[in-house]
């Protein structure tokens, strides 16, 4: 019996090594954040959407937004807001657009990535209020 529980603790280290490396080797992260959990890790939150989607649902107070349309182009307007080295969260409407953003941004910035899983929508439907966009 002993043995078997040492296999299935090997088994199961094995298996979180192999998740830490894959997600290391992406260069970011996805997680599923509430907005209070995004605002408390300190990182900058930037909703990637475009401006008539900020308008449709508002957004988190105090994320900065910035359309995601190229790496240069969101590097010059975001790269000033991250140079101390903070996460940078990125936000679209369901995940899927931060996903890609964050993975085209991987390799090119020293900061942790997070693309936030679910994204306004997940936020939304927890109850989050947002507010109207200052843009």
């Amino acid at each position: 019996m002993t043995k078997w529980v040492v296999i299935g603790v090997v088994v199961l280290v094995l298996g979180a090594v192999a998740f830490v490396r894959m997600s290391a080797a992406s260069g970011y992260e996805r997680q599923a954040m509430t907005v209070e959990q995004m605002k408390a890790s300190g990182g900058l939150i930037v909703d990637i959407r475009r401006p008539e989607e900020w308008k449709d649902t508002g957004v988190i107070a105090g994320a900065k937004l910035v359309t995601f349309k190229d790496v240069d182009g969101f590097l010059k307007a975001v790269g000033k807001d991250i140079a101390d080295g903070r996460p940078l969260i990125l936000v679209c409407r369901s995940g899927a657009r931060s996903s890609a953003a964050a993975g085209a941004l991987a390799g090119k910035i020293p900061n942790k990535i997070i693309s936030v899983n679910g994204g306004m929508s997940a936020a939304i439907a927890s109850g989050y209020k947002t507010v109207r966009p200052s843009k």
